[in-house]
């Protein structure tokens, strides 16, 4: 036998999420986890570390959100090798609402944690964004000139975007939002000030990063079309469904963005075009 030693670093985000371990259990487990039989280990406080004993075997080990909303996206997964020596983990809940505030372990290499947190992390936001959207979509006042499709200019602080009368849009969590019925279009912003080492990159160099933290699976490539620079991929959403996103990066002088446009899987040959149009419109002030 050997023990696990894993510890919750003490952080404000996420400080009042329960947590809970779970470790794959072939003969014992009860709940199924990514297609894993695992048993509960117990909760996992906020600056908080907790013991427990475990085979020689390679194992499994989830911590997660006890919420039913937000256990699919919020916690992670890592994969313990086989051995007889004692292991010790530790990490945090960073700083995400959009995803709230999830757990991840620190100091993971392993590409198999890494591809998790990508889908996982693209559920969370699919789930962020489709609320964000219902509520504009319900929220929307049906005018006379909706009938009619016009370009429309929506400008924020930090850039400009044209789209046409069909989207309405959303601010929250420090994400931009904007919907139609047919697809939506979100606007993350990484300002340099917040992160120094991402001024001096590329596309391709801050996807690499991107990849690294699992916002992309390892996979993810940038495409060059039409003096853009985008990743396009399909994610599975919090409701199963798979849905199609061309995420465009624009650099400019303060900050990095990134405007992700996303529809269904059946629109996306149809709808393109008429992202690459868009993403052309947009001016970063």
């Amino acid at each position: 036998m050997r023990r696990v030693y894993l510890t919750r670093e003490k952080r404000f985000a996420g400080c009042f999420t329960v947590l809970q371990v779970y470790i794959e259990d072939q003969a014992r487990g009860n709940v199924d986890l990514d297609g894993i039989p695992c048993r509960l280990i117990g909760d996992l406080a906020n600056g908080e570390t907790i013991d427990f004993a475990i085979s020689e075997e390679a194992r499994h080990l989830f911590v997660i959100c006890e919420s039913k909303v937000m256990k699919n996206y919020c916690g992670d997964k890592i994969f313990i090798s086989p051995g007889d020596t004692d292991v010790e983990l530790v990490g945090k809940n960073i700083y995400n609402p959009g995803l709230g505030n999830p757990f991840r372990f620190n100091g993971v290499t392993d590409e198999e944690t890494l591809s998790n947190r990508a889908r996982e992390n693209r559920k969370g936001l699919a789930l962020t964004a489709a609320a964000v959207i219902i509520g504009i979509v319900f929220g929307a006042i049906i005018s006379a000139d909706s009938l009619f499709v016009q370009p429309k200019s929506f400008i924020s602080d930090g850039f400009e975007i044209t789209l046409t009368t069909n989207f309405s849009d959303k601010y929250e969590d420090g994400v931009y939002y904007f919907g139609s019925k047919d697809c939506s279009v979100a606007v993350y912003e990484y300002g340099y000030a917040d992160h120094v080492t991402i001024e001096a990159m590329d596309a391709e160099q801050f996807l690499g990063v991107l990849q690294s933290s699992g916002h992309f699976a390892k996979e993810a490539h940038i495409v060059s079309e039409s003096g853009l620079f985008f990743v396009e991929d399909q994610a599975e959403s919090n409701s199963g469904d798979i849905r199609s996103y061309m995420t465009v990066f624009v650099k400019g002088d303060e900050s990095f963005f990134l405007f992700e446009f996303g529809c269904e899987v059946k629109d996306y040959s149809e709808l393109r075009s008429d992202f690459i149009d868009w993403a052309s419109t947009i001016k970063i002030k």
